[in-house]
């Protein structure tokens, strides 16, 4: 029997409160499997500042230290691709052995598909593409993460 996780959704924009972007719903909670369930591992990974999690202080990246940060947004974009590549690394090594995993929750990649600079803010927004080896996709819309440019 496979295994559910608890969805997490994006919090609206007008409902962030620090750095919350992520909840388990504004209703009630689901629970998820299969693509969804890669997409929540994937956005819990890319979006935990690294250090943060008692358990295992090597578990996430550095993506979030951009939030309020003095990069410029073309630096920010290399950052971001970084981070992924990183999150990418660690959910195949995590993966990598364990016959359990099934295709649909396995990774097989994951990209940044589209870069959208907000210099008003200033800041940026993203969308990161993610495939899993039963090559089903799923778009996972980051929030947006504001820079002091």
């Amino acid at each position: 029997m496979p295994a559910y996780d608890i969805n997490i959704q994006i919090v609206p924009a007008t409902k962030y409160t620090g750095m919350a972007f992520y909840s388990f719903g504004q209703k009630r909670s689901l629970g998820v499997r299969g693509i969804q369930k890669l997409v929540n591992i994937f956005a819990k990974y890319l979006l935990t500042p690294v250090g943060t999690d008692y358990t295992d202080l090597s578990y996430g990246t550095n993506l979030t230290t951009l939030i309020g940060s003095n990069v410029v947004l073309d630096d920010a974009r290399e950052i971001l691709d970084m981070a992924v590549d990183a999150t990418v690394a660690a959910i195949q090594a995590a993966q990598a052995g364990q016959a359990s995993v099934p295709d649909d929750e396995r990774l097989a990649a994951a990209a940044v598909t589209n870069y959208i600079e907000i210099p008003d803010a200033p800041g940026f927004s993203a969308q990161v593409l993610i495939t899993n080896v039963a090559n089903q996709q799923l778009q996972i819309v980051l929030p947006t993460l504001e820079v002091r440019s």
